[in-house]
C-alpha cells in the first residue's frame, strides 16, 4: 500500500474521531440535562445498565466488533456520566 493511500485512509479516520467526539460532547450535554430530573437515590439505575450492555452486545456481534472493548469503553462512559451527574444533583 503507498504512503498516500495510508494518509487518506488515516484521514478518513480522523474524520471518523471528530464524529464520535462530537457525539460524547452531545451525549455529555443530554446527561447534565436529564440530572435536572433526577434525585440523588435515582442516579444509578442498574436495570438500564444492564439493557444498555444488553444491547450493546447485540451491536457489537452485528459489527464484528470485540465486546470485551466495547463494555470497557461504555463501563467508563456511563461511571463519568455518574459523576457529572452527583455533581449536579442536589
Amino acid at each position: 500500500m503507498s504512503q498516500k493511500k495510508i494518509y487518506q485512509i488515516r484521514n478518513q479516520i480522523d474524520k471518523i474521531d471528530r464524529k464520535i467526539i462530537d457525539l460524547l460532547g452531545l451525549r455529555k450535554k443530554k446527561v447534565i440535562k436529564i440530572a435536572k430530573y433526577k434525585t440523588k437515590k435515582n442516579i444509578i439505575d442498574k436495570k438500564r445498565i444492564q439493557k444498555i450492555y444488553k444491547k450493546l452486545k447485540i451491536l457489537s456481534k452485528k459489527n464484528k466488533l470485540d465486546f470485551r472493548l466495547i463494555k470497557n469503553f461504555w463501563s467508563k462512559l456511563i461511571n463519568y456520566s455518574i459523576l457529572i451527574e452527583k455533581k449536579l444533583v442536589k
